[in-house]
């Protein structure tokens, strides 16, 4: 079954009120209204063609308002039926299906929705606007998306290609200008995705680029059915509010696991890669202290390489619960420029391997909290005299190796009193720096 957009065509669909399915939004089964295009239990589908599928978001927000935040509210992405679903759920009370139509009539529906679905193709065509997600790959496998073109910014919730518990994916040579995440792998979310648990795997992502979205290329925060053997490589990168992009929090759940970013390149990114377990969706409020469960977000083997950045306000940004540090997260031959450099907390085995940064202010490199951690040849060719290069705070054991200090620096590396006897140096060179080392409280 093939749906041919034909080049020339424009095919406009209206924000209406539609009649409900079973479905998934933003990781919880429920009622959802039925996609604009799309099914589910297919095989052998496809749209293809060079013509446009367009929708105004601004009129399907008028239709399915959401509430705005207040000083005592944290407010919704929807509305009160869907906040009032989602915490019954998460407390493991009954719904009634009064309860779940409720919810259902304050969402918004993808405008591509293939759902337990195999042999999938989506190529060629350029969807202008969106109610909500654009192309939604719901508990499906075998699925190609190649040459598409997303432009939905500023839609609110606009993700462009959305990989949702799916398997087999390779999406590839497209254009995604998003409201919201570029391309995004999902998993299911808090209770009701531990529920179903059902990950999104083998996912192949080449030859794009992605302009002002939330995440160009971002997994989570869904992440409670796990997500893991994703590759995502030579992605071209413009104003996004971030590039790579992982995030979870408390109460997900789920493993991220063994995923390779490569030959990325980056202009004026708000943040250029973040690993965080902090996040929090709209609508949701900080998560308290928790002992170790199947709540507990799990981030690790993750290998970002290969990346240049440029203009960003932050190079890096890495957030580990102290229950559950961010495992194995390797950054290779990185060079960026931006206000502020490295950032990272609550690690396990965080390696740096030939990472250069110039940055405006603060240190370089600030660490905090780190075990195993390994630095080799990381520099700044444009040291600053106020902060140092290297910040390491309650880092015991770390190796600084291969690292040089280039005319110019005031302090290289920076630890708290009585910490940098427990550092291993090795093979640095350090010869040009005023202060090569240094124990400062500050």
């Amino acid at each position: 079954m093939t749906l041919e957009i034909d080049a020339g065509a424009v095919v406009e669909f209206p924000a209406t009120m539609l009649p409900f399915t079973k479905g998934r939004q933003q990781g919880v089964e429920t009622l959802t209204p039925v996609p604009l295009i799309g099914g589910h239990d297919l095989e052998n589908v496809a749209i293809t063609g060079r013509g446009i599928l367009t929708s105004n978001n601004a009129d399907w927000m008028k239709l399915h308002g959401r509430i705005a935040p207040s000083a005592t509210d944290p407010g919704s992405a929807d509305g009160p039926h869907w906040e009032h679903l989602l915490q019954a759920l998460e407390a493991n009370q009954p719904v009634s299906d009064q309860e779940y139509r409720d919810a259902a009539s304050e969402l918004r529906p993808s405008f591509v929705r293939f759902m337990n679905s195999k042999n999938i193709l989506v190529e060629g065509v350029r969807f202008v606007g969106s109610p909500m997600w654009t192309i939604q790959l719901l508990y499906s496998e075998n699925a190609v998306v190649q040459n598409v073109t997303i432009e939905t910014y500023p839609g609110v919730h606009t993700d462009g290609i959305v990989v949702d518990s799916s398997r087999f994916v390779r999406i590839s040579n497209c254009y995604v200008d998003a409201g919201d995440d570029g391309i995004v792998i999902k998993s299911g979310k808090d209770a009701d995705g531990l529920r179903v648990n059902r990950p999104s795997e083998y996912i192949a992502i080449t030859n794009c680029t992605v302009h002002h979205a939330h995440g160009a290329v971002t997994i989570g925060s869904e992440t409670s059915g796990s997500v893991r053997h994703v590759v995502a490589s030579n992605i071209t990168v413009l104003g996004t509010e971030n590039g790579i992009r992982i995030k979870s929090r408390r109460g997900r759940g789920g493993v991220v696991e063994d995923i390779r970013f490569d030959n990325w390149t980056m202009q004026n990114p708000g943040v250029a890669i973040v690993v965080t377990s902090y996040y929090m969706m709209e609508g949701e409020t900080q998560s308290s202290d928790e002992t170790v469960s199947r709540r507990t977000p799990i981030l690790r083997d993750i290998a970002i390489s290969h990346v240049t950045v440029s203009g960003a306000k932050q190079l890096i940004d890495i957030e580990g619960l102290p229950e559950m540090p961010i495992s194995g997260l390797r950054l290779t031959d990185i060079v960026g420029s931006g206000e502020t450099g490295l950032v990272a907390q609550k690690t396990d085995a965080l390696e740096l391997h030939q990472v250069q940064f110039d940055v405006a202010h603060g240190a370089v490199f600030q660490i905090e909290d780190a075990a195993n951690l390994e630095l080799d040849g990381v520099s700044s060719r444009k040291p600053l005299v106020e902060a140092p290069v290297i910040r390491l705070i309650r880092s015991p054991g770390a190796v600084l190796r291969n690292s040089r200090a280039f005319p110019g620096t005031n302090v290289f590396l920076s630890t708290l009193p009585g910490e940098l006897q427990q550092l291993c140096l090795t093979g640095n060179n350090l010869e040009d720096a005023q202060t090569p080392t240094q124990e400062s409280t500050q």
